[in-house]
């Protein structure tokens, strides 16, 4: 990690009164922060959160956002893409380069002024739009990285010092929180799902008065032939009320 001759400082005199980085992130205001990521109702809102919360710790004019995994582990889509913050993310992940990408890759990077970046694409596109030094860190909940963290500062700034202590902590609250709000919502899901196919097979059971198995094999054998998922062909059976049919066929079940 580079380290700068000085660190995080005040935005222009017109602003004398704007902090720079606070040595940590206060214990009481991790606590309470991490206790509302926990309480979100789903992926993207923690992400949502979390970028909001990490960003009243910072000086004036920095940037926070919050990319995550999905499936393939590909980058999902940033949920406000026309902000400067989306728009260096994008920049990262195209020219696969800068801290971003690292960090995606379970790495914490860095560079404390962007003048002396080793990321040449990156380095241009975010001095051209004012950001002087960034910072991200994977988002690791212990058994996957799920995503990353990342800073963006209109100045120079100490990531090796102040700034890695105020943001260390909070990316491993935040990984946490992501991880476990991941779990609840899958196994919601599952649970949801396997509500539908029991009212989908409880349709077919009665339909054509054949056994619980046989039913699920009705279903199992649509979602083969038609490359669905058996949660949806079992809504559709529930909705609809008719049988699936197999694969160039319009049998009735035995």
């Amino acid at each position: 990690m580079r380290s700068a001759a000085r660190s995080f400082s005040p935005l222009p005199p017109r602003s004398p009164r704007l902090p720079g980085f606070p040595d940590a992130a206060p214990s009481p205001w991790l606590a309470s922060a991490a206790r509302a990521w926990h309480a979100e109702p789903d992926e993207d809102a923690v992400a949502r959160s979390v970028a909001r919360s990490v960003a009243v710790l910072l000086p004036a004019g920095a940037e926070v956002t919050v990319t995550r995994l999905g499936p393939g582990r590909r980058p999902l889509p940033a949920p406000d893409p026309t902000t400067l913050r989306a728009w260096l993310d994008t920049v990262q992940l195209t020219a696969g380069e800068g801290p971003l990408p690292e960090a995606l890759a379970g790495r914490i990077a860095a560079d404390d002024d962007l003048r002396t970046a080793p990321w040449p694409r990156f380095r241009d596109a975010a001095l051209d739009r004012g950001v002087r030094s960034a910072m991200s860190l994977p988002l690791d909940a212990g058994t996957a990285v799920l995503g990353a963290l990342s800073v963006y500062a209109p100045e120079p700034a100490d990531w090796s010092g102040a700034g890695r202590r105020l943001i260390e902590p909070v990316a491993a609250h935040a990984a946490l929180a992501l991880a476990a709000v991941q779990r609840a919502v899958h196994l919601n899901r599952g649970l949801e799902s396997r509500d539908v196919i029991g009212q989908a097979k409880g349709v077919l059971m009665e339909r054509h008065r054949i056994t619980a198995d046989a039913a699920f094999g009705i279903l199992a054998r649509a979602s083969q032939d038609t490359h669905r998922k058996l949660r949806d062909v079992a809504a559709s059976v529930t909705e609809t009320g008719e049988t699936p049919q197999p694969r160039g066929g319009s049998g009735t079940a035995r």
